[in-house]
């Protein structure tokens, strides 16, 4: 069995050099051929995952939310689109793998990549603006999300860079400071064809899983394989009241605050209203702003968990 691993070199901290070569040992030893690519910048994991997934038998994303999106992408963008996709998540803040109950031990990784069945599960398609009037395409495996979102996830990941506090820790700081700097954007959503909402936002999370930033439970009922995305409206309130509302996504009590609406849709559009941007957030990177399409792909990657 041929397995391509796309290791983002810079996710997870404490222990990684032991777990890498612990990790590699044990795979071979279940009798794989492994061959690694390591990431150093964006786009790289899309690159190396389409290249991989015509050489290998199964494609690994080794990395945050971040790594494993774009490794998705590679592998639907791929001539084998259905070739075997799988992941280990590393670090503290990797929210799409809280959708799986999956263990962290080296042995029990590589027994799971080598003899796990394949379950089909979905993907996200994000058509959107790039912010200089190009439009960007990209695939997203747990959570597209714009609003507040969109600025949380540029400051993050600027404050990561050279940081070692933990990504829940880095996450909620920022949160509440854009929180207290935003400018509510006022956007028209499109369900399926249909308005559904015309207002100020914020947030939106277009969701095919459950969690996002750093353990917020945004989506309790989202199912990623049920060919649906859960959609989350957040309507715009005072500053203090959505500081209350975002801590509160933590254990999935937003669902009961008036300012928050879930919807199921295959199809979700949205447009900018006003002078307001609204920033995207997609698996924890930036791609772009609205307007945007988000459209779920049923069953397009085929997960060995």
């Amino acid at each position: 069995m041929k397995i391509g691993l796309v290791l983002n070199p810079a996710s997870g901290r404490n222990g990684r050099r032991s777990f890498w070569p612990t990790l590699r040992r044990a795979i071979e030893k279940q009798g794989a051929d492994v061959s690694v690519r390591e990431t150093r910048g964006l786009g790289d994991a899309e690159r190396f995952a389409r290249e991989l997934a015509v050489e290998t038998d199964l494609v690994v994303a080794v990395g945050g939310d971040g790594t494993i999106g774009e490794v998705a992408g590679g592998v639907l963008k791929s001539g084998r689109p259905d070739v075997a996709f799988s992941f280990i998540a590393t670090g503290t803040g990797c929210d799409f793998a809280r959708n799986f109950a999956i263990s962290r031990d080296p042995a029990a990784i590589a027994e799971r990549l080598t003899s796990a069945t394949v379950r089909p599960i979905d993907a996200g398609l994000l058509t959107c603006d790039e912010g200089n009037g190009e439009t960007v395409t990209r695939h997203f495996a747990n959570i597209a999300s714009f609003g507040v979102s969109g600025q949380i996830v540029r400051a993050v990941n600027a404050a990561r860079k050279g940081r070692r506090l933990p990504a829940a820790m880095i996450f909620f700081c920022h949160s509440v400071l854009q929180i207290l700097r935003y400018r509510p954007c006022n956007i028209r959503l499109r369900l399926d064809g249909e308005d559904v909402y015309e207002g100020p936002i914020t947030a939106v999370a277009v969701a095919n899983g459950g969690w996002f930033g750093g353990g917020m439970n945004v989506a309790p009922a989202a199912d990623v394989a049920d060919g649906l995305f859960d959609v989350v409206v957040m309507r715009s309130a005072p500053r203090l009241k959505v500081v209350t509302l975002m801590n509160s996504i933590y254990s999935g009590a937003h669902l009961e605050n008036p300012l928050v609406s879930v919807h199921r849709a295959k199809l979700v559009e949205a447009w900018q209203i006003g002078s307001e941007v609204a920033l995207i957030d997609s698996d924890g990177e930036a791609p772009g702003r609205l307007p945007a399409r988000f459209e779920v792909l049923p069953g397009a990657l085929s997960l060995k968990l």
